[in-house]
């Protein structure tokens, strides 16, 4: 314990010093009329300014919306899997089919989950944290964990959720599995 009040004693006595020494003996750049550049090149090539006015910069947008909202269209059709291999069509042996085991019968089948409820928990999982306006149609950023979705009205969500209107603070979604219309009352977000 005295060996480390020692060493903490020479630290800010080392500390006090260069500080004090800093204090009294402060850097001062050189200043020059002209800089100079010695290196290989013998003219320096200065861009003119083009004379761009405030109002032009102040119409480029910060965030390019239009990447996100005009996604490309995907076809469904797998190409190339790379996660199976290929399967042999050529070999002429063929392996007996594998005996599938019975569950056992006094297993209980669980009970299936209402659709209502399923529909209220996967729809839970969404976070509103903003819209956007764009002409006449709204889009409304989603997020699911570290998923961000942009969805406007007739945007699928998770391939179930139809999303039938974007209003000021709600959100109309026609459920496929349910056969019914939901509202979500967005003005608490």
């Amino acid at each position: 314990m005295n060996k480390k009040k020692i060493i903490l004693s020479f630290l800010v006595i080392i500390f006090a010093a260069s500080l004090a020494y800093r204090l009294t003996h402060p850097y001062h750049q050189q200043k020059v009329q002209r800089l100079t550049y010695s290196g290989s090149r013998k003219r320096v090539i200065v861009k003119k300014d083009t004379g761009k006015s405030g109002d032009e910069v102040l119409k480029c947008p910060e965030v390019l919306l239009g990447l996100y909202a005009k996604r490309p269209r995907h076809h469904g059709e797998v190409i190339h899997d790379p996660f199976f291999l290929p399967e042999e069509k050529a070999s002429g042996v063929k392996e007996p089919p594998v005996a599938q085991a019975k569950p056992p019968e006094g297993a209980v089948k669980p009970a299936e989950e209402d659709p209502r409820a399923r529909a209220q928990r996967e729809l839970s999982g969404f976070r509103v944290f903003g819209s956007c306006q764009e002409g006449e149609t709204t889009m409304l950023f989603l997020e699911r964990g570290k998923d961000i979705f942009i969805v406007r009205p007739g945007d699928k969500i998770d391939g179930k959720y139809l999303v039938k209107s974007i209003n000021g603070h709600s959100l109309d979604l026609w459920a496929e599995e349910i056969q019914e219309n939901i509202h979500i009352d967005l003005s608490n977000f």
